[in-house]
This record gives structure tokens, sequence and C-alpha cells, in this order.
């Protein structure tokens, strides 16, 4: 019983007889759902997430060990849940913060809820592709000698993409000047079990690090780690905020998935490891010969990034003639994500499908080029009119009201904003919560929609706007 793990604990325990007069409403019953067997709650020997001391205290300590981390949280919410906990805890309500311009959704929602000033460092972009690059040192030095008075640094890296930044560098930096690292690493939970990948965040010195298992890894979706290290972040803050952002009904059937993830790993993980790196680099040196589809080079390799004249041809070519279903495609390019767990078979299709189009590839040429160079452009070159922090925003929308504009209104123009408007590629907010709508917003955001580029953040062409 010494070692059991949490999914091989719930497997007893649905055989022992039990009669399950708790929650959950599924009752272990397998006639409503395949998994009720295993769907407990916080009963007698199975610990509580929230204060752990049993089976989940050892499934987070295991965790630990195999990343490196001095304490590692189990999340159930996703790597969300991990990015709010992160923000929160390591700065002071209102205070400044840096943020990389590139960062997920959930970094803009914690800015809201601990009313930060964010001070953003804006990544160049690729100008062919839209794809971003990694931030370098230099680039988080300038900001920071303009804002000595930052209390953290969240960054994103890896990006979807696989590009990875200077995090080893701008971690020893930053804590000479006594400020935590934070990195969004849910892309990168892989890095640490094989020499083929970049070098951890943990490993490289971010303070904290935020680790998606579900995306590259073995588990089931929402399944996350956060891991803190070093002497520059208040723990207990942080999890002190974990406890608030994690729901106090924590799935076990997502926590077993973690904690089996990490024991596969821990009992096959070079085995397991060696053998997927050599698959993943026959598949990608023979995507390398192809013609009309590029294989992009990746600080990432798990990341098969293929550059095309229209990725969304080719992505609905691969899923609609050969059910080959990819991640996402952009403008012009489209991404397939691999994993340890992918069979010879998906690649031995996925390689056949490219070859059958690469050697049929025709593309119509389209009229949107100018518009995409311009998007990309404003992107690369945007420095974006902060007005006011979110929070203040958000605030002031609630006590005053807003309406939505249509991005061809001629009132919008000065006007601030409500909205996260985004354009895809390269996934840069145009403008946020807080900062002003300028002409130029709104004409990059027309000549992107004219394009046929994704722009979330619109409703039916408007946005909204402080009344």
């Amino acid at each position: 019983m010494g070692n059991i793990d949490i999914l091989e604990k719930l497997e007893e325990y649905s055989k022992a007889g039990y009669v399950p007069m708790h929650m959950p409403g599924g009752k272990r019953n397998t006639e409503y759902a395949s998994t009720s067997e295993l769907d407990i709650t916080e009963i007698d020997g199975f610990d509580n997430m929230h204060n752990a001391d049993g089976i989940i205290k050892n499934a987070s300590d295991r965790a630990a060990k195999l990343y490196g981390a001095d304490k590692t949280l189990m999340l159930v919410n996703g790597s969300t849940a991990g990015i709010l906990s992160a923000i929160c805890g390591a700065t002071k309500r209102k205070g400044k913060i840096i943020v990389a311009r590139n960062c997920h959704v959930s970094v803009y929602n914690a800015l809201i809820m601990a009313q930060l000033e964010p001070v953003y460092v804006i990544p160049e972009v690729d100008n062919d592709t839209g794809i971003y690059r990694g931030l370098s040192l230099e680039q988080i030095r300038k900001c920071v000698e303009n804002n000595r008075d930052a209390q953290a640094v969240i960054i994103t890296s890896p990006t979807y993409e696989g590009v990875v930044s200077e995090v080893r560098e701008i971690a020893s930096y930053l804590h000479e000047k006594g400020i935590p690292l934070i990195v969004d690493e849910a892309h990168g939970a892989h890095f640490e079990f094989s020499e083929e990948f970049p070098e951890s965040a943990v490993k490289a010195g971010a303070d904290i690090v935020i680790n998606s298992i579900h995306k590259t890894l073995p588990a089931l979706t929402q399944t996350a780690l956060l891991h803190i290290s070093g002497n520059y972040v208040d723990y207990d803050k942080v999890e002190r905020f974990w406890n608030i952002y994690q729901t106090t009904s924590p799935s076990y059937i997502l926590m077993a998935s973690i904690d089996r993830c990490m024991g596969i790993i821990e009992g096959q993980g070079d085995y397991i490891f060696k053998e997927y790196i050599n698959r993943l680099k026959n598949l990608r040196e023979n995507i390398a010969k192809l013609n009309n589809i590029r294989l992009m080079d990746s600080d990432d390799i798990s990341k098969i990034i293929l550059i095309c004249d229209d990725g969304k041809y080719l992505y609905d070519r691969l899923l609609d003639e050969y059910k080959v279903q990819l991640e996402m495609a952009s403008f012009k390019y489209v991404i397939a994500m691999t994993s340890v767990a992918d069979k010879q078979e998906y690649y031995d299709r996925f390689l056949s499908a490219l070859k059958e189009i690469d050697k049929s590839w025709k593309v119509e040429s389209k009229d949107s080029e100018n518009a995409v160079g311009e998007s990309l452009g404003y992107a690369i070159n945007n420095k974006p009119e902060v007005c006011m922090c979110p929070a203040d925003a958000i605030d002031l929308m609630d006590e005053n009201g807003y309406e939505d504009l249509s991005v061809n209104s001629p009132d919008i123009c000065g006007r601030i904003s409500m909205s996260s408007v985004l354009i895809y590629p390269p996934g840069m907010p145009v403008v946020n919560v807080g900062e002003r709508i300028t002409g130029d917003v709104c004409r990059i955001i027309k000549s992107a929609i004219n394009a046929g580029l994704e722009v979330p953040g619109l409703k039916e062409g408007k946005i909204r706007c402080l009344r």
C-alpha cells in the first residue's frame, strides 16, 4: 500500500463493495458514465487536495522530484488556475508587473483580479509567417530599467509554435534585481524528460512555472502542475491563491491521471522518450523532403510547424480527405502536435497524406497578401496606448456602462476598449481592456477581417467601449 498511486487506490476501492452514500451523484454507477466507478469525493483514506498529507501529497512530491522543483501543486482547473495563482501570489495588489504581450488570456484576467498595472514587452514577429520569436534578455533588461518598481515578470516559453525565450539568462538577471520570473510553460511539460528538448524553465531558474501536462504528456484534459522554486516568492501566498482558484471538489480522476502520468515517466520515461524521439526525428526528416510544404525549424522538435502558401487549405484537406485532425491553422502555417503517446500508425498516415497533398499542391493566389502583411507589421510595431489598468477600466464600465461600436463607426476612434481584440496570426492583442482605440487599430482590424484572419474579441464586428 505504501507505493500505491491514486488510480490504483481508486480501482481497488471501486471493487471493494462500499455503498456510496456520498457525493458525487454518479454513485460509481457505470450505467450512467464509464468512469463513474472511479469518481469519488474526499472520503476516508483518500486525502484532501487542499490540505494534503497522504496520497495526494505523495503524488505532488513525486511530481516535484521529477521536475526538480522545490514544491509542486496539482492543478485540476488547468494551467489557468496556476497562472492566476502565480501572478496574484507573486505581486501586491495594485502593483506593477512586466508582461509579455503574447501571454495567454488568463494572464490578462489575473491583471484585473489583482488590479495590476501591466507594462508590456512586445516580442518580435517573423514577417513571413506571423510567428513570434522568443524574448531576449536585452528586451527584458530594457523594460526593467524603465520600470524598477516592477514586482514580477511573466513570459510565455515555449510559445504555441514551440519557440523558447532566453529563460536562464532572464531569470539570472531578474534575480540580481530581486524580481521573480513566472514562466507559462504550458506547452513545455515534456521538456524535462529528454535532452532533445529545450531546457525546462524550472531547471533554467524560473521561480514559478506552470505546465499543462495534458497538452504534451499522456494525461487527461485540464490536468496541469504549478512548480515553485527558489527564494524570490512567498510559497504560502502562492498556495493561498492556489486554494482560492482551485475547485473545492477536485476530480479524483484528474488527480489520478496526473499521478499515473508521473508514475509512467518515473518508471519508463527513459525508454519511452527515447523511442518517441527516434520516431519523431524520422517523421521530421521525411517531412523535410517535401517541396510545397516546408517544415519550420523549431526550438521544440515535438511541434510540427508546416509553412505553406495557405494554412487553412492544408488544414482542411488533411481533415476532409485523410481524417487527420491538426491542432490549428493560421494564414501561412499549420501546427501538428506530437506526444510520447503517439502510435507509429499516426505518423505513417500523417506523412502519407502530406506526400499526396504536396504532389497535388495547388492554391489560388489571394488578394489579401497586403492586408496580412499590414496586420503583421502592426503587430510588430504596435505600442499600445494604455489609458488605465484593466481593473480600473472594468470598475468604470460597471459604474458608467458600455456600448458596442462597429469598427466602421466614426465615433469609435479615441474610445477606451472594454474588449481584448486579437489577430491570428500572430495572436498578439491589437487592443486590450483599458487601452485607447485608435484609427490604426480599426484599420488593421478591418484589413485582417478582409484577409480572412481570425479576430477574437469582436462581436458581430463591434468592440465593447467604455461609455
